[in-house]
């Protein structure tokens, strides 16, 4: 198989399950509006340095994966697809990387383009590649980082290896400004745990000078620069984002026991996860070389323990384990392929008949009209249909897994298997349940229709859990938030930023006092909109209710 045959099916899989499916799913709150809202504060106030989340202060996480998201919207528009391609472009850079350190540590044919598809295809890099969130940007920086100092490290001649080490240190500094500490915590566990399981203790003092070195001659000038222009942030971002968040989270960050993630990894490694039989059976029998094998290792143990230490978890956190995981799928299947002669065994089917199972099950409750199983609790409306399309789907998955299986040899019967699963991988947009939709707490899809209706307000005044989607869907900043604040509540203790938080006995009063200067618009949950109107409220001029978001304009009074 020819590099460009290679290019060509990779850019195939990633423009029919990243590129193309971007736009078909509505923004997720609180996650996605956050982001969203904090880049195109940056766009709109053409302030690149001061970190503001609808105005506010907010200081936890440096700025470089808020650039990339502002950079996309101001070229390709203030919209979801935009939101959302730097994430898919960061899943992309992560499987290339993927392949390269495949293709580096183990000397097979066409290893290289075959990991990066598998990366592509699996569960946990396919949903955070297609998420406005951070950790898709650092896990592309991860492995980047790891690609330069295993091509360094692995550099027989020498020519080249303070170069890649020089790059090594750029990416880990590109990590360290996206998500802090362990953007450089990360790198330098893989690396220096891979050299001592090597026993190359000159390496383990040399090696890492010159990353270290570049990456603090990228970093340092920038958090300077940062601090420079935020005031208070260094010394949040270091003792309340690191060392508390790692010691001791608050409930806004999301405290799990030590063994969270051991069952993530299967979860994030699906949908490669139905072979597990054949991987097994190939890892007993593999073809890693010693270094293939302690790089992978060390890449998923140690910062898995690093990761269980802390109090805080959330699934996105391990996703910078994925390639390593990715390696072992690809080699482990083309070791167990090419020892088994090609023939159709019950480990082979295994998976597959799984899928028939399901999707024989789901249609049987299409036939047998056993609507109470599947339809209200998810979609509310055409679950039918929905229904329909996901058994589709899964019969189509298991008849390309068995075209897979036909393939005369181990390495396109691999390239099949990670293109099987693609069908399934872009109807799931067209599934998103709508009830997860009218259950978030910060609606901006109920909000659009009314964007410019509100952002003429004179004054906008929003419960603090819908401020982000407020100003996501108006490129409002400057509204009042009731309190209390939330995720807003910065504790920075800014008075100007303080005076903006509105307590609920406070409110009517509020409101009375804006309407003298102009119209008011009130953004809040149902049930704090019939609070308000116990209060004795005036009746607002217009109103609307639209799940658990209400929305009331009020006239101003002269």
């Amino acid at each position: 198989m020819s590099a460009r045959s290679i290019a060509g099916y990779t850019a195939l899989l990633f423009l029919l399950i990243y590129l193309l499916p971007l736009s078909m799913r509505p923004i997720i709150s609180p996650d996605e509006s956050r982001y969203g809202a904090i880049a195109l504060e940056m766009l709109h106030t053409k302030d690149w340095w001061s970190m503001k989340l609808v105005g506010l202060s907010y200081y936890e996480k440096p700025p470089l994966g808020y650039w990339c998201t502002a950079i996309s919207m101001a070229i390709f528009g203030e919209n979801a697809w935009a939101l959302r391609l730097p994430a898919a472009l960061a899943a992309l850079v992560t499987a290339i990387a993927t392949g390269q350190i495949a293709a580096r540590i183990c000397k097979i044919p066409n290893v290289g383009g075959v990991t990066s598809v598998v990366q592509l295809s699996m569960l946990f890099p396919w949903v955070f590649g297609s998420v406005a969130i951070l950790d898709g940007i650092f896990t592309a920086f991860i492995t980047v980082c790891v690609a330069f100092f295993v091509y360094a490290a692995t550099d027989r001649v020498k020519r080249w290896r303070m170069f890649f080490l020089a790059i090594s240190g750029v990416a880990a500094a590109g990590a360290f400004l996206t998500k802090g500490f362990l953007g450089l915590a990360f790198p330098a566990i893989i690396a220096g745990g891979w050299l001592i399981w090597q026993k190359r203790w000159r390496d383990l003092f040399v090696l890492p000078l010159v990353p270290i070195a570049s990456a603090a001659m990228i970093a340092a000038p920038l958090i300077i620069q940062i601090d420079k222009h935020n005031s208070g942030f260094w010394n949040y971002f270091f003792w309340v984002e690191h060392i508390r968040r790692f010691t001791s989270p608050d409930s806004n960050q999301h405290p799990e026991s030590w063994w969270y993630f051991l069952p993530m990894i299967p979860v994030g490694a699906l949908l490669w996860s139905i072979n597990i039989g054949k991987i097994w059976n190939g890892f007993r029998q593999t073809m890693f070389c010693d270094r293939g094998v302690s790089l992978c290792a060390i890449w998923i143990a140690l910062p898995l323990l690093l990761l269980s230490a802390s109090s805080g978890k959330l699934p996105a956190y391990i996703l910078p384990i994925f390639p390593a995981i990715s390696i072992i799928i690809t080699v482990t299947l083309l070791s167990y392929f090419s020892s088994s002669t090609l023939v159709t065994s019950w480990h082979d089917q295994l998976g597959r008949q799984l899928l028939i199972l399901i999707a024989l099950m789901m249609a049987s409750l299409i036939v047998t009209g056993q609507s109470w199983v599947y339809a209200d609790p998810l979609w509310h409306s055409n679950s039918q249909w929905r229904v329909a399309l996901l058994s589709l789907a899964l019969f189509t998955w298991a008849g390309l897994d068995s075209w897979a299986h036909r393939a005369q040899t181990p390495i396109y019967r691999l390239w099949r298997m990670a293109f099987s699963p693609t069908p399934m991988l872009m109807m799931i947009s067209l599934l998103f349940p709508t009830a997860l939709i009218e259950r978030s707490r910060t609606a901006v899809e109920s909000l659009a229709n009314h964007a410019n209706m509100i952002a003429q307000a004179g004054t906008i005044i929003a419960d603090s859990s819908m401020a982000t989607s407020v100003a996501y869907t108006t490129k409002r900043f400057d509204m009042y938030f009731i309190a209390p604040g939330g995720e807003l509540n910065n504790e920075l203790e800014i008075p100007e930023e303080k005076a903006r938080f509105i307590s609920q006995p406070d409110l009517l009063a509020h409101v009375a006092q804006k309407q003298a200067h102009g119209s008011v618009v009130l953004i809040m949950t149902h049930n704090n909109y019939k609070l308000f109107h116990a209060l004795g409220a005036p009746k607002p001029i217009s109103e609307f209710i639209d799940g658990d978001v209400s929305v009331a304009l009020f006239a101003q009074v002269k």
